[in-house]
């Protein structure tokens, strides 16, 4: 790393208030290590993963090496991170809200905040199942866990924690704890507990995050693929939730989102993510149901889609005739054009004549015009084929054929508010 970006890092992590999490591809220079003494000393959590390279090029130099066990001394986990060479340098985890990217590829920082997608995918260089770097017998060890990271407002979730090697042991909002044991905790917000364990001047500081949700809720959604598009476009529920009708054969793709959801079933479909899709063809009605379960918790959202067998509109109500253009066709030659010509080769005496002969020539066309465009009446034709009037037709045909079976009824309805 250049100064530029020493500084930026050691300005990110005077901002931290909670945990550190520090994930490095490369050798962490002295001031890079001192300032995350300070850190440690302000009681911060810190957890650092170095790659095997980073690590042999540390120890090689003993200067460094003593700023990296005295972080141990302070509070630090170190842990040799397992994920291999990669394309970032440095990555680093903010108060578990913001992660900060330095890549071979770019100068500066890239900042990923917890909203965005790439975020999750980051967090795998954060986790390590080696032990702890140098690990000695009398070392302080600390597990510290959590039933559930994300849990309902107001719903109990309980905390476990395992200490070695420590006299003292404490966690935030708690007081002092055994070495090891369990709690029942309601949280009300989001929260970070903060463990921490000393024996004598060694210390050692753990810290977990509980994210805390005010609902669980299915989200979903139902499209048809448009023929003349090839694009699937948003359905209308009936006037009842969950309920949609459309005519048969055509492509349907229902979408789902439930978020933090352990579980999603969505019937007969099967199990997915908590966010995905499925695409059928409304061949027959059918039924389907969003089974989504969290933390003990369950909801489900039934959706009704009514297939009609025949189709309740015509694709075509109107056969143009493609000569219909011609036939109204109304030649007009320019006259004033003619003027010009007549007036080139004729005296003064007959020009008013002709101006007289243009004019009566004006109105015959005028109302040769006027009776072609009376012949074309649009709103009598609208009246006579207007779509309310052929529903009510085709609505009146399918209950008279249907009469027999009363359920029809609600089909005819949910398709009249599908079409409208």
């Amino acid at each position: 790393m250049n100064t530029d970006q020493t500084l930026f890092l050691k300005k990110r992590f005077e901002e931290a208030g909670h945990k550190i999490s520090l994930y490095s591809e490369e050798v962490l220079s002295a001031d890079i290590l001192e300032s995350l003494g300070k850190c440690l000393k302000r009681e911060i959590a810190c957890d650092i993963f170095v790659s095997k390279r980073g690590l042999e090029k540390m120890e090689s130099d003993a200067f460094l090496l003593i700023h990296l066990l005295k972080l141990k001394k302070l509070g630090a986990s170190i842990y040799l991170s397992e994920n291999g060479k990669s394309s970032n340098k440095i990555l680093y985890l903010k108060d578990y809200e913001i992660i900060y990217i330095l890549t071979e590829r770019y100068q500066g920082f890239a900042v990923f905040y917890s909203r965005d997608k790439e975020f999750d995918e980051y967090l795998n260089h954060f986790t390590s199942k080696e032990p702890e770097y140098r690990l000695e017998p009398d070392d302080i060890t600390i597990e510290f866990l959590i039933e559930s990271n994300t849990v309902l407002e107001r719903t109990a979730t309980k905390i476990f924690w395992e200490v070695t090697n420590a006299t003292h042991v404490t966690i935030d909002g708690i007081g002092e704890v055994a070495c090891s044991g369990q709690k029942t905790i309601t949280f009300l917000n989001d929260t970070i507990l903060k463990l921490k364990a000393t024996h004598g001047n060694q210390k050692k500081l753990k810290s977990v995050k509980v994210k805390t949700i005010s609902e669980f809720k299915i989200r979903y959604e139902v499209q048809f693929r448009n023929p003349s598009s090839n694009e699937f476009v948003s359905m209308e529920e009936s006037q009842y939730k969950g309920v949609f009708g459309i005519a048969k054969g055509y492509d349907v793709r229902l979408t789902w989102e439930v978020a933090h959801a352990d579980t999603v079933n969505v019937k007969p479909f099967g199990f997915y993510e908590n966010q995905g899709s499925h695409i059928f063809n409304s061949d027959g009605s059918i039924e389907i149901n969003i089974e989504a379960k969290f933390r003990g918790e369950s909801k489900n959202q039934k959706i009704l889609i009514y297939s009609f067998p025949t189709p309740v509109f015509e694709r075509k109500f109107i056969n143009l005739n493609p000569n219909i253009l011609i036939s109204l066709e109304i030649n007009i030659d320019d006259l004033r054009n003619k003027a010009l010509h007549y007036l080139k080769g004729s005296d003064n005496n007959q020009f008013r004549d002709y101006m007289d002969e243009m004019d009566n020539k004006y109105r015959s066309l005028k109302s040769t015009l006027l009776q072609k465009m009376g012949r074309t009446d649009f709103n009598k034709f609208y009246e006579q084929h207007s779509i309310p009037k052929l529903f009510k037709k085709r609505k009146s045909i399918l209950l008279n054929y249907f009469k027999s079976d009363p359920k029809i009824i609600d089909n005819i309805e949910s398709t009249r508010d599908y079409y409208e």
